[in-house]
């Protein structure tokens, strides 16, 4: 229902401008009311007809730029927030289960909330065991 309401807040403005040129071109003469009224119809009825096949493109997921699925190192304590290095970068997370993640452990990216992203801890040694 949401995605509807969206649609419809879109198409509004344009409906207001067609019903605003319609209303001009009745009171000016060069169109009859029901004539006007018919065209007002017209228009509103093709955009709720286009609404299934334009509802796919509303609900699309805009471009992500965070790594989902990608592995990386807490370099701070995540109790249950801290930062992580995911390829290179450092980012804002948080814990999936709200848990704790010791610095060093190597963690993967589930999801992300704007620029923070959602980690779990992976099991097994630190990203920091074994250097020397």
């Amino acid at each position: 229902m949401r995605r509807f309401a969206t649609y419809l807040a879109w198409q509004a403005p344009g409906w207001l401008l067609v019903g605003l040129a319609l209303g001009w071109l009745a009171s000016a003469g060069v169109l009859s009311a029901s004539v006007a009224v018919a065209i007002g119809l017209v228009v509103v009825a093709r955009d709720l007809v286009l609404y299934p096949a334009l509802s796919s493109a509303l609900g699309k997921t805009p471009y992500r730029s965070a790594p989902i699925g990608a592995a990386g190192e807490a370099v701070e304590p995540l109790a249950p927030s801290g930062y992580v290095r995911v390829s290179g970068e450092l980012w804002r997370a948080e814990t999936a289960g709200g848990g704790a993640v010791p610095r060093g452990a190597r963690v993967v990216v589930r999801d992300a909330r704007g620029l923070t992203l959602i980690v779990e801890e992976v099991a097994g040694r630190s990203a920091g065991a074994g250097r020397g």
